[in-house]
């Protein structure tokens, strides 16, 4: 029965940390990481185990999220830094099942948009930059996306129709 009880309690308590906090609530109530643990009844035996775990800068933002399978082993993990306008700056992702290793950085214009990113492989080589062009009502015009050799591969415009 105390199994039972307890197990109900770390679905219960999962169950909450679905609804995982905003940005303004970590910010406004000084959060600085979350786990996440789960709990399940398999065959009257509880499993328990951390699920993900979450890190925040002092501005309610992601620096860090680690996602986990049961075996307690990294599925998914992001991170995060930021310049000091607030803008994202560097960002690295980790996925097993993508098998995905990466890195990219960013560059914004002084409108604050972003202007230009880099992607590199686990190793720190360039797979790709990626530039963008805005109008002067700071809409995204263009997108155009460049090989490790600086040439041209795509070009995406965005073309915008006004009342």
């Amino acid at each position: 029965m105390v199994r039972v009880i307890l197990t109900l309690l770390i679905i219960l308590i999962s169950a909450f940390s679905l609804f995982s906090q905003n940005k303004k609530e970590v910010k406004a109530n000084k959060i600085k990481s979350t786990t996440v643990w789960q709990g399940n009844n398999e065959n009257g035996k509880t499993n328990t185990y951390k699920e993900s775990y979450e890190e925040y800068d002092k501005n309610g933002r992601t620096i860090l999220k680690v996602d986990y399978d049961k075996n307690g082993s990294i599925k998914r993990k992001e991170t995060a830094k930021y310049d000091a306008s607030g803008n994202k700056n560097e960002e690295t992702l980790f996925d097993v099942k993508e098998n995905k290793n990466e890195k990219k950085t960013y560059k914004y214009n002084a409108n604050g948009d972003k202007a230009t990113e880099l992607v590199y492989d686990a190793s720190g080589n360039l797979l790709k930059k990626i530039v963008y062009t805005y109008n002067n009502k700071k809409l995204k015009e263009s997108k155009q996306t460049y090989n490790p050799a600086n040439i041209l591969e795509s070009v995406k415009k965005y073309i915008y129709e006004y009342f």
